[in-house]
């Protein structure tokens, strides 16, 4: 029964959200409000920072369709997108946008620079207002005030993350500017102790959890993640010591290029803080969901475990791993995009060969292997029967050739799910993650989007530690239960540091896999560009038999068809297929990538900015 009530406390409040948006859009603009009405009353001023989260949710950052009905996923090696409603991943991955072109035209409208600056005004206005006035605080729950107040200066620098992570240097404003006033972008270095303050005061004035009331708002675990990556971005090559290819004109590229070890540290440190964060009981704030136990999905020949599935839709779960959350971002006829035709979907994001080479194989001896190391075939792995004693969150995240979906098989090689047919895959593949399994066009579910779990910081304490301290027992045992959560081996022992670091980045590709969040951490850590890449890009483009894995130079990309063999080892129905691997696309990354672009519009309202590197 607490369950329930939790469960519709937190709908409540994202009620109470959304009308103050309505109520707000009757409302003349900020400017023509009379302030003195505005901030000295309570219930106005409360509405006024619930505005914070409508933004963000409606417009700033909207989870599973930030880019304008597509994920960022579609931008990334790890999905391709359709060519529905404008085609917006393909203009990306074609190089076809621009200050004045495509981007502007079609792309992610409410997440540009401009847009997202709108946001922090509405913040230092409020912030600004409340000190002026000296706003009442809740007279039946003394104390609101100044959560609100640390809401939206965690909120703040929450939308500075959010221009910063695209555009790169920013300009952080922490006051409301004038109208005509001109602006210069900071370099990474000044902008990053702003961050850490208003970081830093919401830690030190929000609870470290909600009343049930207010369940879905800012908590002193968020800022404190926030903490975290921003702390983790600090310390990976983008900013310490990596070199952006082409022409940097970054403000601060001279305090980039020498590399800092201890800023791992300063990372570890943070991330650390955060998992070791205790409630008022003294019981750890965020753990991760383990529900469900070893139970399967109950339909026949399905190989998804429960506990993948509940992991996001359980309220246990969303109460206790996810840190910050989207609630209600999409509803469950959105499936209906992304499913087989055969089950009347669209297959709008289909997932690449890239992603799926990252689900490891677990060999004869217990352990996790990359397909693409030599000791993942010793032990068992064969790429013409590649779905077998494969990591179990890809039977729970990629429908393939020959898995059960709804009772039945899927079949990408003849019939409406086959490669190529109308609304069909392109690479082979369908979305899988996220999904009820029971989906019905008439349901009622919505999805809760997780914009940070606990795994992400997780994994950034486990590379930041190995990065400045080396393989460790204890880094071994956060990656490892990580593993164990979704039924995964370990990790083989006796691994170095660089051999550790690589199981630690395909861990952050397979546990947080379309999450938005592989587009930045390839960028931050200069991957398309790095020596390693580019060396496997050569092999590839000289080589007659080049070795896996591709080259995640985000260059080209690749799906797997089925192939009927009368010696395959896949049946489906009464025919054998075997795998064969085949190129999708060419795409488009060259230095400018790494940013994106300044409208004409952003760069004509404001002179003193200066455009992004190598546009």
């Amino acid at each position: 029964m607490k369950k329930y009530i939790k469960l519709l406390a937190f709908i409540f409040l994202i009620l109470i959200i959304n009308a103050c948006k309505e109520d707000f859009l009757e409302r003349a603009p900020d400017d023509q409000i009379n302030e003195s009405t505005l901030f000295t009353k309570w219930d106005k001023v409360n509405d006024y920072a619930n505005r914070a989260y409508w933004d963000l949710r409606a417009y700033r950052d909207r989870g599973i369709v930030t880019l304008s009905h597509f994920s960022l996923s579609g931008i990334t090696d790890e999905c391709k997108g359709t060519k529905v409603q404008n085609g917006i991943p393909d203009l990306f991955n074609s190089g076809s946008f621009g200050p004045s072109t495509g981007m502007v035209k079609y792309g992610a409208e409410g997440i540009y620079w401009g847009d997202v600056y709108a946001s922090v005004r509405l913040c230092n206005k409020f912030l600004e207002g409340v000190e002026k006035y000296k706003s009442p605080d809740n007279p039946l729950d003394p104390g609101d005030l100044q959560k609100r107040v640390a809401e939206i200066h965690f909120m703040r620098a929450y939308f500075h993350f959010l221009i910063f992570r695209f555009y790169g240097d920013i300009v952080y404003l922490d006051r409301v500017p004038g109208i005509t006033e001109s602006f210069q972008r900071m370099s990474w270095t000044e902008a990053l102790p702003k961050f850490m303050a208003d970081l830093d005061y919401a830690i030190e004035n929000l609870p470290v959890r909600h009343k049930q009331i207010d369940f879905g708002r800012v908590e002193k675990g968020t800022a404190m993640a926030l903490k975290a990556i921003l702390l983790y971005i600090n310390a990976s090559p983008m900013y310490n010591g990596g070199k952006l290819p082409g022409n940097d004109t970054r403000v601060g590229k001279e305090t980039y290029s020498t590399y800092n070890k201890e800023k791992w540290k300063l990372a570890a440190d943070a991330a650390k803080a955060l998992m070791d964060l205790k409630d008022e009981a003294g019981a750890p704030r965020y753990t991760l969901y383990t529900g469900q136990g070893s139970a399967w999905q109950a339909e026949s020949g399905n190989k998804v475990y429960a506990r993948l599935k509940q992991l996001y839709i359980d309220f246990e779960s969303i109460k206790n791993e996810y840190i910050f959350i989207l609630a209600r971002n999409k509803p469950e006829a959105w499936q209906r995009d992304h499913l087989p035709p055969s089950k009347t979907g669209a297959s709008r994001l289909q997932p690449l060969q890239e992603q799926v080479d990252e689900y490891e194989f677990i060999g004869n001896d217990g352990y996790g292997y990359p397909i693409y190391d030599p000791q993942a075939a010793a032990k068992g792995y064969d790429d013409k029967n590649p779905y077998v004693n494969r990591d179990p969150r890809l039977y729970s995240d990629v429908m393939y050739h020959g898995c059960t979906y709804q009772n039945s098989v899927i079949n990408t090689e003849t019939g409406n799910d086959k490669i190529g047919a109308n609304n069909a895959t392109s690479t082979g593949y369908y979305l899988r993650k996220f999904y009820h399994e029971d989906w019905k066009v008439s349901g009622s579910w919505s999805l809760h989007f997780p914009i940070i779990r606990l795994p992400e910081i997780q994994l950034i304490y486990c590379e930041a530690m190995n990065r400045y301290y080396g393989p460790s027992a204890d880094i071994n045992t956060v990656l490892n239960n990580l593993r164990s959560r979704s039924f995964m081996a370990p990790v083989p022992p006796g691994l170095n540091e660089e051999e550790l670091h690589k199981y630690i980045q395909r861990e952050r590709r397979v546990e947080l896999f379309y999450e938005n969040k592989r587009y930045f951490y390839s960028r931050w850590n200069l991957e398309p560009t790095s020596e390693t890449e580019l060396a496997r890009e050569q092999e590839w483009n000289t080589s007659a038999n080049p070795s896996l894995p591709y080259p995640r130079t985000q260059k080209v990309v690749h799906g797997m068809k089925p192939v009927i063999d009368p010696t395959g080892k896949i049946s489906v129905g009464s025919t054998k297929y075997r795998m064969e691997r085949f190129k999708l696309e060419d795409r488009v990354f060259t230095d400018k990538n790494y940013f994106w672009p300044l409208t004409t519009t952003d760069l004509a309202n404001d002179p003193g900015l200066i455009q992004n590197p190598n546009w």
